[in-house]
C-alpha cells in the first residue's frame, strides 16, 4: 500500500518539478491546433469556390486526416522534450543515490516517470483538440464521421507521442550525459531513413541500371531497408500510395491506415526495449558517454560508416567536378578521419582520446574500403543481372519519350491525383509471352550503355571527343523495366538503348506493338480506372478546340480511338506526322466554365481515319488546311543551330546533380525573314508542322527541320493561336526559304 502511494506521489512530484514542459506544450499545441484551424476556416470561408468540398469534410478528412502530418512534427518535438527531461537525472550519481534509497523498486519508478511523461503531453493536447471540436461545432461543421476522425486523429497521434518518446528514454539509458543523449536520440530516431537515403545516393551514382517506382518514387521505401527507425515509420505511414488500383490512388490526401498496427507493435517494443535497458542499467554509468561500454565499438561502426559516405556526397554536391571520383574519395577519408577522431573524444572525454583503439579505426576503415569497392565496381553484378525465364512471372515495360503521357485523375473530393507515367506502368502492367522483351532487356543490361557527361568549359563543343560522344548519344533512349519474379518480389532497372542498332530498334518495335504494352501503359485503357471526362480538347496543325462531352460521346471516342491506337506501330510513330492531337479535360474546381486539368495528350496519325472521323462529326476537322487568304504574314526565322545538344553537369550541383542540356550553335548568325507573297505563304502553310503537335514524339523522330522556325500572324486576330511555332517537314522546305 506504502509502495502503491509512493507510485503515485513519484507521478505527482516529477509533474510539479516539470510543470515548464506541459506549459510550453499546453503554449504549442495551442498554436499549432486553435490557431492554426481558425486560421484555415477563414481562407475557407472567403474562398469556397477553390474546393470542391464543404467545411464539414474539410475538417472531418484534411485536418483530423493529411494534415495531421503538420501535428506529428509538435508531437515528436514534445516526445523528446519529455523523454530527455524526465529521464536526465540518470545522469546524475546524487540524484540516482537518492531515488535508489526510496522504498520503491526500479520498476515502479522506471513506470511513474514514464506515465508522467505521457500525461505531460497528453493533457494540454486533449485538451486543445476538444477546444478544435468546440470551434467546429460553432460554425456547424461537425457530424458524426468527424467525432470518428477526431477520435482516430487522438489514438494516432498518442501512438507517434509514445514511439517517439520511448526512443528518447533509450537514448537517456544508452548514455551518461544530456549532450550524447540528444545526439543519440536524433540517431535512434533517424537510423534506417539515413541508411535508405546513403543506399539510394550509393546506387545512384555507382549504378547506371538503378531506379525505384514503390510508393510514388520515395527512396526510403525500396524495400532494401527496413524502416525500423520511427522517423522511417511516420514517413511511410504518411506517404501517398502508389498506382496500382484506384482504389489505392482515392487513398491519397490520406494517411494509410493499414500501417497503424505496425505503428502500435513498434510503440509498445520500444517502450518495453526503454524499461530493459533502464533495468540493465549500472547506477555507475552517470556522467559517462556510454553507459554500456560492450556498445561502444558497435555505435562507433554504425556511426562512422554511413556519416563517412555521406561526407563524401557532401563534397560531391559543392564541388564542380561531381563526375569524377576524386572529390567523392576525398569527402570519404576525410569525414571517416574526422568522424573516427569526435566519436573518440566524446566517448573519453579528452582530447587525448582521439587517437585511441586503432585496431577499430583499421576495421572501420577496411569496412569503409570494401563498402566503396562492391559499389564502384558493381561487385554484386547488379547493373547486368536480369532474371531468368524461369524466376520471371511477367514485365512491365517503360519506354521513355514515347506517347501516351502522364494522366491526371479526379480520385476524391480533394482534387487531382497525377499518375506518373513509369510508375502507374511498372505498377499496372503485365507482359507475358512476348520473347522480345527478356531479349530486349538482356541485350540492353549486356550493352550497358550510359549517358557521358562533361563538364561545362568555353570551347567544349568543339572538342572532337564531345563531337564523338555526342553524334553517338543522340540515339540514345531510355527504357525502364520491372521484373515480377515467382516469388513475390518486384525487381526495378532502367537501361540506356541506341535506337541507331537495326536489331535493338527491331525489338523495341516488338514491345511497343505488343497490344498488352499499350494497354498497361495508361489508364484511359484500363477498364478498373472507370475513368469519366468533361470535355475533350482537339488540336490539329493550325487549330484548337474544345468540346464537351456526352457520356455516350465519351464511350464512343475512348473505344474508337482506342481500336485504333491498338494498331500504332513503332515505325509509324517514327516516320509520320500526327495529323493532331487530343487531351482529355476535366472541370476547374474553381470556374466550371473552364477545362483547366488535363489528363495528357495522346496524338492522332493519319492512319485513325474512324478517330478523325468521329472528332470531324462532333465539329472539328483535324485534317483542315489553312489558306494563304487567311494569313497576314509568316516569318521564317534560321535559328543557326544543330540538332546536336551538349551535355554537361551543372555548376550548382546537388547530391544528385541536375544535368543541364544547351543547344550548340554553329557560325550561321540567327535570321528572320517576313513572307506575305500569298503563293509563298500557301507554299509554306503546306509544309509545316505545329511543335505542339509533335513536341512528345520528337525524341523518336526525324521528320522536321530543327533549323528553323516558322511563326504565323493571322487576318483574323481571334484566329491566332499565341505562342504556336511551327517546323518544315524533312524534304517539303520550300525552295525559295534556302
Amino acid at each position: 500500500m506504502i509502495s502503491r502511494n509512493l507510485f503515485f506521489k513519484l507521478i505527482k512530484q516529477d509533474m510539479k518539478k516539470r510543470i515548464w514542459c506541459p506549459i510550453l506544450i499546453f503554449v504549442a499545441c495551442f498554436l499549432s491546433l486553435e490557431v492554426r484551424m481558425l486560421m484555415s476556416m477563414e481562407e475557407f470561408v472567403r474562398n469556397p469556390k477553390a474546393h470542391s468540398y464543404d467545411l464539414t469534410v474539410y475538417i472531418r478528412e484534411y485536418f483530423f486526416g493529411r494534415e495531421a502530418v503538420f501535428m506529428t512534427v509538435v508531437v515528436c518535438m514534445a516526445a523528446f522534450l519529455c523523454g530527455l527531461s524526465g529521464y536526465a537525472y540518470l545522469h546524475s550519481k546524487v540524484q540516482i543515490d537518492l531515488y535508489h534509497s526510496l522504498p520503491v523498486s526500479r520498476t515502479k519508478i522506471f513506470w511513474a516517470r514514464y506515465l508522467s511523461g505521457v500525461l505531460q503531453f497528453c493533457i494540454p493536447f486533449g485538451f486543445h483538440v476538444a477546444a478544435c471540436m468546440g470551434i467546429a461545432a460553432g460554425r456547424k461543421a461537425v457530424s458524426a464521421g468527424t467525432w470518428l476522425a477526431m477520435l482516430s486523429f487522438i489514438g494516432i497521434e498518442m501512438i507517434l507521442f509514445v514511439l517517439a518518446y520511448s526512443v528518447a528514454v533509450i537514448a537517456a539509458g544508452l548514455t551518461g550525459n544530456i549532450i550524447v543523449s540528444i545526439l543519440g536520440t536524433g540517431v535512434l530516431f533517424s537510423y534506417s531513413a539515413g541508411l535508405a537515403l546513403l543506399k539510394f545516393l550509393m546506387a545512384e551514382r555507382f549504378y547506371d541500371a538503378y531506379t525505384v517506382y514503390n510508393s510514388r518514387g520515395y527512396f526510403i521505401f525500396d524495400g532494401s531497408i527496413w524502416n525500423f527507425s520511427p522517423f522511417s515509420m511516420i514517413i511511410k505511414f504518411f506517404s501517398s500510395p502508389n498506382n496500382t488500383t484506384m482504389q489505392e490512388a482515392q487513398k491519397f490526401f490520406r494517411y494509410d491506415t493499414s500501417y497503424v498496427g505496425v505503428l502500435l507493435i513498434a510503440a509498445v517494443l520500444y517502450s518495453l526495449a526503454a524499461y530493459v535497458i533502464f533495468m540493465k542499467r549500472a547506477s555507475e554509468a552517470a556522467g559517462k558517454p556510454i553507459a554500456f561500454r560492450i556498445a561502444e565499438p558497435v555505435i562507433k561502426t554504425m556511426v562512422v560508416l554511413p556519416a563517412a559516405f555521406l561526407s563524401g556526397f557532401f563534397f560531391c554536391s559543392i564541388s564542380y567536378s561531381s563526375s569524377e571520383d576524386e572529390w567523392f574519395l576525398f569527402g570519404v577519408i576525410f569525414g571517416f578521419v574526422l568522424i573516427c577522431i569526435l566519436m573518440e573524444i566524446i566517448y573519453r572525454m579528452n582530447l587525448r582520446g582521439a587517437l585511441m583503439h586503432k585496431r577499430q579505426f583499421l576495421f572501420n576503415a577496411v569496412c569503409t574500403a570494401l563498402i566503396f569497392i562492391v559499389f564502384r565496381y558493381d561487385v554484386t553484378g547488379y547493373d547486368t543481372y536480369v532474371p531468368s525465364d524461369a524466376q520471371l512471372e511477367s514485365c512491365a515495360v517503360s519506354i521513355s519519350g514515347l506517347m501516351p503521357f502522364g494522366q491526371e485523375v479526379q480520385v476524391n473530393e480533394f482534387g487531382m491525383h497525377c499518375l506518373i507515367p513509369n510508375e502507374y506502368r511498372m505498377a499496372n502492367m503485365e507482359l507475358q509471352g512476348n520473347p522480345s522483351v527478356m531479349e530486349l532487356a538482356r541485350k540492353a543490361a549486356k550493352e550497358q550503355l550510359s549517358i557521358r557527361y562533361f563538364d561545362y568549359y568555353e570551347g567544349i563543343e568543339e572538342s572532337p571527343e564531345y563531337i564523338e560522344t555526342i553524334e553517338r548519344q543522340s540515339n540514345y533512349r531510355g527504357i525502364d523495366f520491372g521484373y515480377k519474379l515467382s516469388n513475390g518480389k518486384t525487381i526495378y532497372r532502367k537501361y540506356i538503348i541506341d535506337i541507331a542498332d537495326a536489331d535493338t530498334l527491331r525489338l523495341l518495335s516488338d514491345v511497343f506493338n505488343d497490344i498488352d504494352y499499350k494497354i498497361g501503359s495508361t489508364p484511359l485503357f484500363n477498364d478498373s480506372w472507370n475513368l469519366t471526362f468533361d470535355a475533350v480538347s482537339c488540336e490539329s496543325n493550325f487549330r484548337r478546340e474544345e468540346i464537351e462531352l456526352t457520356p455516350q460521346m465519351q464511350a464512343e471516342l475512348i473505344g474508337v480511338y482506342q481500336k485504333e491506337y491498338m494498331k500504332l506501330t513503332l515505325d509509324t510513330v517514327m516516320h509520320t506526322a500526327p495529323v493532331g492531337a487530343v487531351d482529355f479535360l476535366f472541370r476547374d474546381r474553381e470556374d466550371d466554365t473552364i477545362f483547366s486539368s488535363y489528363t495528357g495528350t495522346m496524338y492522332v496519325y493519319p492512319q485513325f481515319t474512324e478517330t478523325i472521323a468521329l472528332i470531324r462529326k462532333y465539329g472539328v476537322d483535324m485534317q483542315e488546311k489553312l489558306k494563304a487568304e487567311d494569313v497576314a504574314l509568316v516569318s521564317v526565322q534560321n535559328n543557326g543551330y544543330s540538332s546536336n545538344s551538349l551535355i554537361y553537369r551543372s555548376p550548382y550541383n546537388t547530391f544528385n546533380p541536375f544535368v543541364r542540356r544547351t543547344t550548340v550553335y554553329t557560325d550561321v548568325e540567327s535570321e528572320e525573314v517576313e513572307y506575305t507573297d500569298k503563293e509563298q505563304i500557301q507554299q509554306i502553310l503546306d509544309s509545316i508542322i505545329s511543335d505542339r503537335v509533335i513536341w512528345m514524339a520528337m525524341d523518336y523522330t526525324d521528320f522536321f527541320e530543327p533549323q528553323y522556325s516558322v511563326h504565323i500572324e493571322y487576318e483574323q486576330k481571334d484566329f491566332n493561336k499565341s505562342g504556336v511555332s511551327y517546323r518544315f517537314i524533312k524534304g517539303k522546305m520550300p525552295p525559295f526559304i534556302q
